[in-house]
């Protein structure tokens, strides 16, 4: 094939790439001068039918896309029996290299890169197109750095009747197909989520979360098993994130996020909060997520759900015999007399006892303690821990959730931002970044209202958004700071109008992240969000990895007139202000705040001191 030119135009160069239906060539457009790739049906498929119809399909799924993020189609057409697609070269390797050579990825990229593919399907998603094969084959890393997600040969339109793939189909992406797809239900945009958040995990723990001998076991494992928390996977990942990949890949579309847009949302969000807790899944809903228990009683490894499972699977495969040869295993593969211990993490204790019973195991619940990834009654640890070779018979101990801790939501009509942030951290809360803004020139940077009303019990880590009034629409739109040195920062606030702001230094590492020296990790509000000019003060984190060589000693004085009051004081830097040290003190009347602020440059600086976002004071030190 190599040398040949396709209808005058189209000169094959080298071989690329192969598939299960066709080869992919580097090639060169004669008429448009650019290189291009070529896929080519393989000849064995070239006068079937359904696979032309195939090459057809992928063509219309991909004439509409125009996206950065999406391989665009150039040409369709054929010579002969030569059929093939005429698409976008790219120069690169793919994410499967990517993580092939770097065994996990860091947050930091890993969400880069998933934001990127999600903004290509929320493209094609509004498109009405399903990708249905998102995996790391399948997205391809330009040699510039740019993530395009490739190859929708086996995407379906929104309403078409196609519901799953064939047997062939899924053997490639079965460590990513949701547990829809492995049922041959209809699928939908929730189901390329669920893909992308398989993806995340495996991007982030080096590993993917179901594995097995064959494809049908690690269906039937996408559909009954509950994934192993990405925290537990990577103790260095994030809470945050670990929610945020934990409710992307929930089997229950209910929990699942709605759409690519908003689980782009909360994975940005969950860099910049690492230690919230705005997307965990809790309580009930959790349950739902949980494949039922076997029928009491019933000691067969055959359990009426899974005959049910099976039959699907079956059907949507259409390798029947192929669970013929998974009981012939289950019979032989406990030679030794050892069974693998299951997991019972996040089951309650009815059904985990249900199932131990299945699998010719007792349960024992030894101990019970709360936690933060499991709600109350819920396995949260055992003993042995899943996998484990253990006989039939052996006792599990497994210890339960008493659920996480609930709190009161505190009133903030009324008050400041400040004021509003400050009392929902004492309460065990946080201020949800995004606050809308509204006219209202009787009571300017006010709370007018809340997300979540004054007194209501909810989960500590929560987040409360609120309303604030302002005296003027204008605002200054938040820049991305992420990744950006204390400089770049500085100047890039400066050319969005925004002059109220403070660095704060923090350990290297803390929340997860790593980052440079003096590099921005973290930042309040959010980027893009609108803030009236003025009105708000940005929190922008830099990662130090010493806080400084040169020391000033405070000792101030401050009369104070509420019973819970924050005092900060900071030190005016090139860059703008510098945190040197933040105190609650929760008592009226005169205090005296002594400490030994550092700071990375020697000389004179202008310090102020704040009590609850304002000025109290201001006056020299020298850092000697």
């Amino acid at each position: 094939m190599t040398g040949r030119v396709l209808n005058d135009r189209y000169e094959i160069i080298e071989k690329v790439g192969s598939g299960g239906m066709a080869d992919v060539y580097r090639g060169f457009d004669r008429e448009e001068q650019r290189t291009v790739a070529i896929k080519i049906m393989k000849q064995e498929y070239s006068n079937d039918p359904l696979y032309l119809r195939r090459l057809r399909l992928e063509a219309q799924a991909m004439v509409n896309l125009k996206n950065e993020h999406t391989v665009a189609l150039y040409d369709m057409g054929s010579e002969g029996d030569v059929h093939y697609l005429v698409l976008e070269y790219i120069s690169g390797r793919t994410l499967r290299d990517r993580m092939d050579e770097a065994g996990r990825l860091s947050p930091r990229e890993a969400v880069s890169i998933a934001c990127d593919v999600l903004d290509g399907l929320s493209h094609a998603h509004r498109m009405g197109l399903i990708h249905r094969d998102v995996k790391p084959q399948n997205i391809m890393i330009t040699d510039s750095g740019v993530i395009k997600l490739a190859d929708f040969g086996i995407a379906k339109f929104t309403g078409s009747a196609t519901k799953t793939y064939s047997g062939n189909e899924a053997l490639g992406s079965v460590y990513y197909i949701s547990p829809e797809q492995a049922k041959g239900e209809t699928v939908d945009a929730q189901t390329d989520i669920y893909s992308v958040g398989v993806m995340l995990y495996e991007m982030l723990s080096g590993s993917v979360p179901f594995n097995g001998d064959n494809a049908v076991q690690i269906a039937l494992k996408h559909i009954n098993e509950q994934m192993k928390p990405l925290k537990q996977a990577n103790e260095s990942v994030s809470v945050a994130l670990s929610d945020v990949v934990g409710r992307a890949a929930a089997k229950d579309r209910s929990i699942r996020y709605a759409s690519a847009d908003d689980l782009r949302r909360d994975l940005k969000k969950a860099l910049r909060y690492p230690l919230s807790r705005f997307a965990r899944i809790k309580g009930a809903e959790v349950e739902k997520s949980i494949a039922p228990p076997a029928e009491e009683g019933k000691k067969s490894f055959f359990t009426r759900e899974r005959i049910a499972h099976t039959a699907i699977l079956a059907g949507v495969l259409g390798i029947i015999t192929v669970f013929a040869v998974m009981f012939i295993i289950s019979l032989h593969g406990h030679d030794s007399g050892y069974a693998k211990v299951p997991s019972f993490l996040g089951y309650t204790e009815q059904a985990a006892a249900e199932y131990a019973a299945n699998r010719g195991f007792t349960l024992e619940v030894a101990a019970r303690e709360s936690s933060d990834e499991y709600p109350a009654g819920e396995v949260c640890r055992q003993d042995p821990e899943a996998q484990t070779k253990a006989k039939p018979g052996t006792v599990i101990r497994v210890t339960l959730s008493t659920g996480n801790e609930t709190v009161t939501v505190p009133d903030l009509l009324g008050k400041t931002v400040a004021e509003a942030r400050r009392l929902l951290e004492a309460s065990g809360l946080s201020l949800d970044p995004h606050i809308d803004y509204v006219v209202d020139t009787a009571t300017p940077g006010t709370v007018l209202s809340q997300s979540l009303n004054p007194g209501e019990t909810v989960y500590a880590g929560d987040s409360v958004a609120i309303t604030v009034s302002s005296e003027t629409q204008a605002t200054g739109r938040m820049p991305d700071l992420v990744g950006r040195d204390i400089a770049e920062a500085a100047e890039l606030l400066a050319a969005a109008n925004i002059t109220n702001y403070r660095f704060v230094p923090m350990d290297q590492g803390k929340g997860g992240i790593d980052a440079e020296d003096m590099e921005v990790v973290l930042q309040s509000p959010e980027a893009g969000t609108d803030i009236p000019t003025g009105l708000v003060t940005a929190q922008v984190y830099i990662n130090a990895e010493h806080i400084g060589d040169y020391k000033a000693e405070f000792s101030e004085n401050v009369t104070l007139s509420s019973d819970s009051s924050e005092i900060i004081v900071t030190v005016v830097s090139a860059y703008g202000e510098v945190e040197l040290y933040d105190q609650q003190i929760d008592s009226a009347g005169t205090h005296s705040i002594p400490f030994t602020g550092r700071f990375w440059e020697r000389g004179s600086f202008t310090c102020i001191l704040y009590v609850n976002g304002e000025v109290e004071k201001t006056f020299v030190r020298s850092f000697e």
